[in-house]
């Protein structure tokens, strides 16, 4: 249980070293997707365990080694508790904030909807320099696949600035934090459906 959810509470700063010039649509969420405005389109996908799969969407014109902006679904066959998840990624996040003293965190919970969204933020140093900073809304949701089976998905934005630009990607975000979290909490979260069966 406990590899099952770590699965589900992967820190996204990390680089892929193979990226498919065609990705596959797995779990039935081709795209495009839209995000405050912004058309993202679908940029790599894996398959990594049985059951999980995870799918990446881009602007035109951004790669997945080095994003600005980036949408993502992961989703796990398994009849998870969703506070199970968060408290995965919450310990996480706890942990990172001894090594990362830009990480910080929110969590809001809508039990109606069964959802949990948790938004917070990262950040990566060189030589005592800032060089990577990224803010994420994550989005938890239990949902029922049409065999009936459950799974979890998240669905999340993460928004990355490097260098240079992180001191005012940091003052823009005080004001923009805001707006992000509640377009994700007024997205409609795609349906899924496992593509490989």
């Amino acid at each position: 249980m406990k590899n099952l959810l770590l699965l589900l509470s992967c820190i996204i700063l990390q680089s892929f070293t193979t990226v498919a010039n065609d990705p596959i649509d797995k779990i039935g969420v081709k795209g495009p997707l839209t995000f405050d405005k912004t058309v993202f389109n679908l940029a790599w996908s894996s398959n990594p365990n049985k059951g999980y799969y995870v799918q990446e969407y881009l602007p035109k014109g951004e790669k997945v080694e080095n994003f600005n902006q980036m949408l993502s679904i992961q989703l796990l066959e398994a009849d998870i508790s969703i506070n199970n998840v968060v408290s995965q990624k919450l310990r996480e996040l706890n942990d990172r904030k001894k090594t990362d003293p830009i990480c910080n965190y929110q969590v809001i919970e809508n039990p109606d909807a069964n959802e949990v969204i948790v938004d917070f933020l990262i950040g990566e140093s060189k030589n005592d320099k800032m060089t990577v900073v990224e803010f994420n809304v994550y989005r938890y949701k239990q949902v029922e696949l049409s065999d009936g089976k459950k799974a979890m998905l998240l669905y999340f934005y993460s928004k990355r600035s490097y260098g240079e630009g992180i001191t005012s990607f940091l003052q823009t975000l005080k004001t923009e934090r805001t707006k992000y979290i509640n377009e994700m909490i007024g997205t409609d979260i795609p349906k899924v459906s496992i593509q490989d069966k």
